[in-house]
């Protein structure tokens, strides 16, 4: 006998969050162009003032993204998701009627960037704890594979973003905001097809605690998901390398490459786009294979291994190769860093209990987008200080020194795959 056509598993729903999943990441490629487009070539900002504009970019994340996690796990996702992907849209609409009335200005664009951000803490851990029930309830029922799909469909899209983006010189950056709006819309039509997915966390512990202020209620649960993280070894460990990763990624990404493309190689938007788009393609191309064809059991090592080679390219970026030298060495970094995004996220999907499942991702994302503030504005100051080049030198050697603290201080080396906690 076969099971009732509604109890078989089926691609479709995947395929819907797949798409919405793309269809946004599509929208914040563009975005990723336009805004450093905007801080460095129209208004025209040093490299200090860069690294501010990325940190005030990045800083809500950091900040609400652990009250995103706790807020997701008590809302209906599906719902919780079209009306978040609705609300992103709003700043980026308001940005683009500065744009196209030529009223912007600098704090303007800090604050349509600084709200951007906002909503965007409260999309992710949403979007990351309904990725597990979605592919859960697909054929295969493999998270880690779901994962690697997700964070290769996540950067292909980003790379077409990117390379529409870089058009925003000739087509103009109203023009270009206009299409992310229209994206956000698309990727919220996307996830109305997507399945009916309750509150992770159990009602009997809204009555239990019904007592409980408001704001103390809130508190009481992003300290449990902090809590859970804590208890484990691995995720602990996870987390760290991946904060360490986006103080230096984040940084080296957004400000010091965007200042070695204008002030070394004299290039524009465009060139800097290529960076980004070799970058993206990387980690595509890796988490693509890993999904398709590999399962990495070694999963420590493969973390660290992969995080050395940042120091490797940056040391080789210090010796000013030829401008395709440079690409090919960003896409070589980003071939690496795809393996540490897609095991990391892995692992902490794998270990992620279901009632605190959106919190203790929203962690894992605090990790690593909580380094990118510090990161930008560090780096922003060093490249200013002593030039894109020996920056990049300096920063070489701050990553061969958080990777011998992991080695030494940490468990990360011996890591490897375990069963998925049910």
């Amino acid at each position: 006998m076969t099971n009732p056509p509604s109890s078989t598993p089926k691609w479709t729903e995947f395929l819907w969050y797949m798409s919405g999943h793309g269809t946004y990441f599509f929208a914040m490629g563009i975005q990723s162009v336009v805004y450093p487009y905007l801080v460095t070539f129209v208004l025209n900002k040093p490299a200090d003032m860069v690294g501010l504009a990325q940190m005030f970019s990045m800083l809500p994340m950091f900040g609400l993204v652990l009250f995103g996690g706790m807020t997701a796990d008590r809302r209906e996702l599906r719902m919780y998701l079209i009306r978040l992907q609705i609300l992103a849209a709003v700043p980026i609409a308001a940005l683009a009627a500065l744009v196209f009335t030529q009223t912007l200005t600098f704090p303007l664009l800090i604050l349509c960037n600084v709200a951007s951000g906002g909503i965007g803490a409260f999309v992710m851990p949403a979007r990351d704890s309904l990725l597990n029930r979605v592919a859960r309830r697909s054929p295969s029922g493999d998270i880690g594979q779901a994962v690697s799909y997700t964070t290769g469909v996540q950067f292909g899209m980003q790379v077409i973003g990117i390379a529409i983006g870089r058009l925003v010189s000739m087509a103009g950056a109203g023009l270009m905001l206009v299409g992310v709006v229209f994206s956000l819309f698309v990727a919220a039509f996307c996830s109305t097809n997507l399945r009916s997915a309750p509150p992770g966390v159990p009602a009997k512990d809204e009555s239990r605690n019904s007592g409980e202020k408001r704001w103390q209620r809130n508190l009481r649960e992003i300290k449990e998901g902090l809590v859970e993280v804590r208890r484990s070894e691995r995720m602990a460990s996870v987390i760290l390398l991946m904060f360490l990763g986006g103080i230096f990624v984040m940084g080296i990404l957004f400000v010091l490459l965007q200042i070695l493309i204008r002030d070394v190689y004299q290039g524009d938007i465009g060139d800097y786009s290529i960076i980004m788009i070799c970058f993206t393609v990387g980690i595509t191309i890796s988490t693509t294979l890993i999904g398709r064809f590999f399962t990495i059991h070694r999963q420590g090592r493969a973390m660290m291994i992969t995080f050395a080679n940042g120091a490797l390219v940056l040391t080789l970026i210090h010796f000013h190769p030829p401008l395709w030298g440079l690409y090919l060495l960003i896409f070589f970094w980003g071939t690496t860093a795809g393996i540490t995004m897609s095991t990391s996220r892995t692992i902490v999907q794998e270990l992620a209990i279901e009632s605190h499942r959106a919190r203790i991702m929203s962690v894992f994302q605090l990790g690593f987008l909580g380094g990118g503030p510090l990161g930008a504005l560090l780096i922003g100051y060093l490249t200013r200080i002593l030039g894109p080049l020996d920056a990049a030198l300096l920063t070489a050697g701050g990553i061969a020194l958080s990777w011998m603290g992991l080695y030494f201080l940490t468990n990360i080396w011996g890591l490897s795959r375990q069963p998925m906690a049910i």
